[in-house]
């Protein structure tokens, strides 16, 4: 399935699909029942007290027919449940206690008809183009749903057999499950176990088989069979407590690297929230505001087609603020900060350790990678009891006083914010002769041709104000007196008498250089009064500055961040350069700095706590390499130094080779400048540096940095080109110099 961009749209398109009849499904006989009513209305409330509803588009629900169901299920399975709907409450409870963890109500069927039916509309509304990507609010829940066997909450298995559904009457040939549900998805593995067109991946909660459903088959070892063999990821965790690191590092090391190589046409997702903090059945503290990171990450991977299908979650306010801020990334707000990310914990390095193992056969991703494990690992299971004949359906769950983590919980809402600056981005450019020169670019006509019309600033110059926010008058005195010595400023006209509040100094090389700096500031100042939530400087100039002059002694992504920390008091900023090198020596803390560098200009910086430089032996990255890159260096990095703004400085030239840089290529940038966009609240500025041509390379860089910005879908990465020995030998050198700095290298 190609990647259909929609450029005529602004906004994404998000469908939603909700019924009230979802409330009818409820336990008679035990009114502390974990799966209850009140799961659904609670994410509907939060949902609307955010409006985010109504942003979005609604999709009629439906019942699914006996067909669609029988394509997963066996006939006697649904005619069981169908005949409930005449049971007296008796008859409901005694088959009920024949299932492990279920209660069956008079309305159970067309329930769990509805929640298939609407599981099917709503794919089927993404793959039709309708809506770019959605969220079903549908209980039962459906995971643990078997072929014909009810088990853990659920009948019919929604995600199953709308995946089925798409694979028997759409064109789409790849579909990636990613079931995130504290409990393992037992039902949904069975279902496509054999299966190559379809990669499920699950996190769970496992303890060696001592946390429900029990199964051996959860571990990691189980990876398919037949043609599907490779295709069954399970991520078991055995400790209970893991963290919003922990599951970070299962992300990046594990389902980025699969998911970019699978290359699916959709993605699914089994959205429980019983891994949320203080939810009493996952143990686990993972905050709200993970979930909307992990969900942006998985919209860059299949041009922005995400399904998310709510499973579990019963704790009520994790479970409504968890999906609220799911159902908010999907509609491209910028993610909420989640805090400074630390190392993982020894477990769960072994388990992403033991994956990569079990897989390494089948997937290039991990043939070479550095968390893979010589040695067999060890497989230990602790859980031996007998299925009882009669399962107990009273007093399963009593009450839980959930008031300390009630507190807890509060206390995260209220210091997490949420953003939603008017314009998503705002354009900006060197002042030059003509006003509206921007508008009137070629580039910017490009970029209207692709994505529509795009928020221009104002242009400005850099004021004697602004640049003593961040440097004294006397230094930038002596900044223009050493340009004397170098020969290139005649002295008469280089008059520091000349300062007024328009311009620095009355000298011609200076002013360009304010013109270029001015901007940028203005994007900072747009961004920081929630007029933008992210900017883009066009260089529009036509001729370069040579390298002794003052561009190159005054870095202007560094007077950026100096300025921003001055005036908007900042305490981290982030600055990426992917192909040239920080040249002015850092003073502070509060900056910090990746350099991107083929190896032979690795010696120009050394690494420290604020500057840290990345070698690579090659002049051009191919997509593996480059999603190691940024996988096992740059995110983990930048997830624990949590940025309060990035700043990714670049040169968008066809023939990088004459600086002595890294070549990206432009779906590269997309990725690089969409993964990067969820920290810092998407306060994202791509500053382009000396563009001077509309070359296709040029002008492709920019377009998909822009759709990456805009929450556009961007083009998929393609990874053709394999890892070698000699990548990860080098990617292991720079964990080995960098490492020492950083807790969440320390693998």
């Amino acid at each position: 399935m190609h990647c259909r961009i929609m450029h005529s749209l602004w906004y994404i398109m998000t469908g939603v699909i909700y019924d009230n009849n979802f409330t009818t499904h409820k336990c008679l006989w035990d009114e502390y029942y974990s799966e209850n009513p009140q799961r659904y209305t609670s994410v509907l409330e939060r949902c609307n007290s955010l409006g985010l509803i109504d942003r979005c588009i609604k999709i009629p629900s439906r019942h699914a027919t006996k067909e669609e169901l029988l394509s997963k299920h066996m006939a006697e399975h649904i005619d069981l449940l169908e005949s409930t709907e005449h049971y007296n409450d008796e008859q409901l409870e005694q088959l009920s206690s024949r299932y492990d963890s279920i209660y069956v109500h008079n309305s159970t069927y067309k329930q769990s008809l509805l929640a298939a039916g609407s599981s099917i509309e709503l794919v089927k509304a993404v793959v039709d183009g309708r809506v770019q990507n959605g969220m079903a609010f549908v209980r039962p829940p459906g995971h643990h749903a078997m072929k014909s066997e009810y088990s853990g909450y659920c009948f019919i298995n929604n995600v199953a057999i709308a995946t089925q559904y798409l694979l028997d009457k759409t064109a789409t040939q790849k579909i990636f499950i990613v079931d995130w549900d504290i409990h393992h998805g037992q039902a949904t593995q069975q279902m496509f176990y054999e299966d190559p067109r379809v990669l499920y991946f699950s996190i769970h909660r496992y303890e060696h088989g001592k946390f429900w459903p029990n199964l051996r088959e959860s571990d990691f070892d189980h990876i398919g069979k037949g043609n599907g063999t490779g295709f069954n990821v399970n991520v078991p965790l055995n400790d209970i407590g893991m963290k919003n690191e922990d599951y970070m590092a299962i992300i990046h090391y594990l389902l980025i690297p699969l998911a970019t190589e699978f290359s699916p046409d959709l993605i699914i997702v089994s959205s429980g929230y019983d891994s949320a903090i203080g939810d009493p059945k996952g143990e686990m503290l993972v905050t709200p505001a993970c979930y909307a990171h992990i969900t942006q990450k998985l919209m860059s991977l299949c041009c922005g087609r995400v399904v998310a299908i709510l499973e579990g979650g019963y704790y009520l306010k994790s479970l409504a603020e968890s999906a609220a801020l799911t159902l908010r990334a999907l509609l491209g707000d910028p993610c909420p900060v989640i805090g400074s990310l630390q190392q993982p914990c020894k477990s769960v390095m072994e388990t992403i350790g033991n994956v990569i193992y079990a897989h390494r056969r089948y997937w290039d991703c991990f043939k070479y990678n550095i968390c893979y494990k010589e040695n067999l690992p060890e497989i230990c299971y602790n859980f031996f009891d007998e299925k009882p004949e009669i399962y107990q359906t009273r007093n399963m769950y009593p009450k839980i006083d959930t008031s300390s983590f009630d507190i807890i919980l509060n206390n995260i809402i209220t210091e997490t914010k949420l953003f939603n600056p008017k314009f998503r981005v705002g354009l900006a450019s060197k002042v030059v002769e003509y006003s509206n020169s921007l508008k009137n670019s070629k580039i910017y006509q490009y970029l209207k041709s692709k994505v529509g019309n795009l928020h221009i600033l104002k242009e400005c110059q850099l004021t004697i104000e602004e640049f003593n926010i961040v440097y004294s008058t006397e230094y930038t005195k002596d900044i223009i007196n050493k340009q004397k010595y170098v020969g290139n400023i005649d002295k008469e006209q280089c008059s520091t008498s000349s300062i007024n509040n328009k311009f620095i100094v009355d000298d011609p090389v200076f002013n360009t250089f304010s013109s270029s700096v001015g901007p940028l500031l203005q994007i900072i100042d747009s961004i920081f009064k929630n007029e933008i939530k992210s900017g883009i400087f066009v260089s529009l100039s036509t001729a370069n500055l040579r390298k002794n002059e003052i561009s190159y002694i005054l870095n202007a992504s560094i007077i950026g961040a100096k300025y921003a920390i001055k005036k908007y008091y900042l305490k981290r900023i982030l600055i990426i350069e992917p192909n040239e090198n920080i040249t002015e020596i850092l003073s502070t803390d509060q900056i910090l700095v990746i350099s991107m560098h083929d190896l032979l200009n690795s010696s120009k910086t050394m690494n420290g706590n604020n500057h840290i430089n990345i070698s690579w032996s090659k002049k051009l990255f191919n997509e593996a390499e480059f999603m190691v890159m940024m996988q096992h260096l740059i995110l983990p990095i930048a997830y624990e130094y949590n940025p309060e703004l990035i700043i990714v400085s670049s040169k968008f030239y066809s023939n990088i080779n004459n600086i002595h840089g890294i070549q990206i290529t432009p779906i590269m940038y997309g990725h690089l400048i969409q993964w990067l966009s969820i920290l810092a609240n998407g306060r994202l500025i791509l500053y382009e540096q000396d563009g001077h041509d509309n070359s296709i390379y040029r002008n492709e860089c920019l377009l998909q940095c822009s759709n990456a910005l805009l929450g556009k879908p961007i083009s998929k990465l393609c990874i053709k080109n394999l890892l070698n020995l000699e990548s990860k030998d080098i990617l292991l050198n720079n964990v080995k110099n960098i490492g020492n700095n950083w807790k969440s290298l320390q693998l």
